[in-house]
């Protein structure tokens, strides 16, 4: 795949994520606002708006060559992942319009947005430079992993020895080393490259792992609202249970809602006298999604709120000035 593509400025939470967050979504693309919110203080949850005007969502979450990987010498000219990006990032609104219309209908099929919304979710963290240690830290396997194909080990090449004249000021602002940096980006590559013809990519082969895994259950929580807001952290995601317990992921949706995805340990789970023999009929049977949607309840929505400002970075957004429950 050819890699080259003349964007600087890299959005590492999508745009098309931000506007369904929108202050004026009916606008241009060009003249679409969020607005931003800066962490004051971590443990009370304290925050303070940026500006009441908001801030183009074009120039917002958005680092300058964060993804680049190999500037050639004409400025314009650069190696970087937006192609990768693009094929997940342009079925986001398509999947989140088609899972909000048919939450009201019984019975309707969603198994495919619910999928596809978490790859691209989960491509969000992956991506996130704020997430650079976790995320190496998540893919301990891929540190000494190279493609043999040969046209995306020059690419690969690239990711590690190509030209990075902002690799030194991006570590300053992020707090990771420059071999951080390059880890980072080789697990972006080698998880978003299909290294073999027809066959998925590392990181669709994750998530069919997760799902397809025997020991788990799974079960997806749909929160809406009628009136109130759901903010978006500048990480993209927050946990709402604690990692040692279950794997759980909160991800915004779109203003007036929010996404759960949990992944509980069905051994863990299981009632301490229940037989083995039971454990392992139900391992065996097809797998299977509990998707519940859950409208307007305040208190879920004031813990969410709180989990993303307390889990971001430096910043948080809404399409509103009201925070529910800060």
């Amino acid at each position: 795949m050819d890699l080259q593509d003349v964007t600087k400025n890299q959005h590492f939470v999508p745009q098309v994520e931000q506007r369904l967050n929108a202050i004026n979504p009916l606008a241009s693309l060009k003249n679409q606002k969020i607005l931003s919110f800066s962490l004051d203080d971590r443990e009370s949850h304290s925050i303070s708006l940026d500006s009441p005007k908001g801030f183009k969502i074009s120039q917002t979450l958005s680092l300058n060559d964060v993804f680049s990987f190999d500037i050639l010498e004409k400025e314009s000219e650069r190696y970087n992942f937006e192609r990768l990006f693009h094929q997940y990032e342009a079925s986001i609104n398509t999947n989140t319009d088609s899972l909000i219309s048919k939450l009201p209908q019984a019975g309707a099929d969603i198994k495919s947005e619910i999928l596809n919304l978490f790859v691209s979710k989960f491509l969000n963290f992956i991506r996130n430079p704020y997430s650079v240690k976790k995320v190496i830290n998540t893919f301990p396997s891929l540190r000494n992993v190279h493609p043999t194909d040969p046209i995306h080990y020059r690419n690969f090449e690239r990711v590690l020895n190509g030209r990075k004249p902002q690799q030194e000021y991006l570590c300053r602002q992020l707090g990771v080393t420059k071999e951080e940096y390059a880890d980072w980006l080789a697990i972006i590559f080698l998880l978003l490259t299909p290294l073999k013809e027809g066959q998925p990519n590392f990181l669709e082969e994750v998530v069919k792992g997760i799902y397809e895994n025997p020991d788990t259950i799974i079960m997806v929580l749909i929160y809406t609202y009628d009136h109130k807001t759901c903010l978006l952290s500048d990480r993209g995601y927050s946990i709402p249970l604690p990692e040692q317990e279950h794997m759980a992921w909160d991800f915004n949706l779109y203003s007036h809602g929010f996404i759960r995805y949990i992944f509980g340990d069905i051994n863990s789970l299981a009632p301490a006298n229940a037989p083995s023999s039971l454990i392992e009929t139900f391992k065996s049977r097809p797998k299977s999604i509990g998707v519940h949607n859950i409208v307007n309840d305040l208190d879920a929505l004031e813990q969410y709120n709180k989990h993303v400002v307390y889990q971001c970075f430096n910043n948080v957004f809404n399409s509103s000035s009201d925070c529910y429950g800060l």
